[in-house]
């Protein structure tokens, strides 16, 4: 007895090897379901997965071709499958998100880039915070250059506490004019929290006075040079 439950269980587990390995050979797939981390995936993703003819191709073939097509897509950072009894593939996607804008002086269109430094689309207007760059920027798909990066990420800082929008990248250094104050250079290497940090002191040393005395009242205080050790005021 004990040697039948041995050859049956061998048998059982055989056939439950094989189907797992035939199934995804045999299943048809009728319908491919994309999500996203917002919602349903954007019109150009969508537009990309219906060239995947559903209905007449199995759930491995279904796959292998989605597999091919969302790893060039640039709007897209990762992805993964989930089979939806009975006929639908579900296509979980992490869609890449503009954080940056750049333009170039006199440019009628914005390069969109991602926070990882991608571009991923160009568009007329946009509401992010811009940065104007002396070189076209990079084709869709490819990165930009690091210290281009660099002065990104500095924008969105000086965006995100300052609520300014635009900055210049201008003798290989980032210039951003604050708001009825100074204008404020950075290098476009080096610590980013340690520049902000540096700012912050100035910016906290310069007010510190009563209302007369504030930053943008200050007699001659034009320029806060971040490029040094110590930060040059003049």
């Amino acid at each position: 007895m004990k040697y039948l439950k041995t050859i049956f269980g061998l048998a059982l587990l055989g056939l439950v090897i094989g189907l797992f390995f035939s199934l995804p050979r045999v299943l048809k797939i009728r319908e491919v379901d994309c999500q996203s981390q917002f919602g349903p995936c954007n019109a150009e993703i969508q537009k990309s997965i219906e060239r995947i003819k559903n209905g007449e191709k199995s759930l491995n073939d279904t796959k292998e071709e989605l597999d091919l097509l969302l790893a060039s897509e640039i709007l897209i950072s990762n992805y993964s499958f989930q089979f939806q009894l009975p006929d639908v593939l579900g296509v979980n996607v992490i869609e890449r998100k503009p954080k940056y804008a750049l333009k170039v002086k006199g440019a009628d269109s914005y390069a969109l880039v991602d926070g990882e430094g991608y571009v991923i689309y160009f568009q007329k207007l946009t509401s992010l915070p811009i940065l104007t760059v002396p070189e076209p920027p990079p084709n869709v798909g490819e990165p930009v250059p690091k210290d281009v990066f660099f002065g990104l990420e500095l924008l969105y800082s000086m965006f995100s506490t300052y609520q300014i929008r635009e900055g210049i990248i201008e003798n290989e250094t980032l210039v951003i004019e604050l708001s009825q104050g100074p204008k404020v250079i950075f290098p476009l290497e080096g610590e980013r929290d340690v520049l902000l940090g540096s700012l912050t002191l100035v910016l906290s040393r310069l007010n510190s006075g009563d209302e007369e005395t504030r930053i943008e009242n200050v007699p001659g205080v034009s320029i806060i040079d971040l490029r040094f050790k110590n930060p040059v005021i003049k």
